[in-house]
């Protein structure tokens, strides 16, 4: 009975650590590239413009929500609360991913994003 026990909660917490992030980082950008950032973990890094290419502009820590196949992460920049959504992580489709923007006064500009993950 013990050793039953023992390997359901040794699968249950395998299974635990593959579901609830051990994933490889996505690279995501909007449509016309005018935002560009990758998601590792429980963090994004945004990356700015360069005239020889791009860099990483800043790392921030977000919050989290699981939802049924993928995720919502929320973070905020320079007073902008950022929505990043997944809807499928195996599956990503510029139709459902999307990153919201919404300003402290209100303004909410939203932009479908093109992800995939990284090697």
């Amino acid at each position: 009975m013990r050793t039953l026990f023992t390997t359901f909660t040794i699968t249950f917490l395998s299974y635990m650590s593959i579901a609830m992030g051990a994933h490889k980082p996505i690279s995501c950008q909007t449509n016309f590239g005018e935002k560009s950032f990758t998601i590792q973990g429980n963090t994004v890094a945004f990356h700015k413009k360069k005239d020889d290419g791009r860099s990483i502009s800043s790392v921030i820590s977000t919050q989290t929500k699981r939802i049924f196949k993928g995720f919502r992460k929320t973070l905020y920049q320079n007073g902008y609360k950022h929505l990043i959504s997944i809807e499928n992580l195996k599956s990503f489709d510029s139709n459902n991913d999307f990153l919201a923007v919404t300003s402290p006064q209100g303004h909410k500009m939203t932009f479908p994003i093109n992800c995939k993950l990284m090697e």
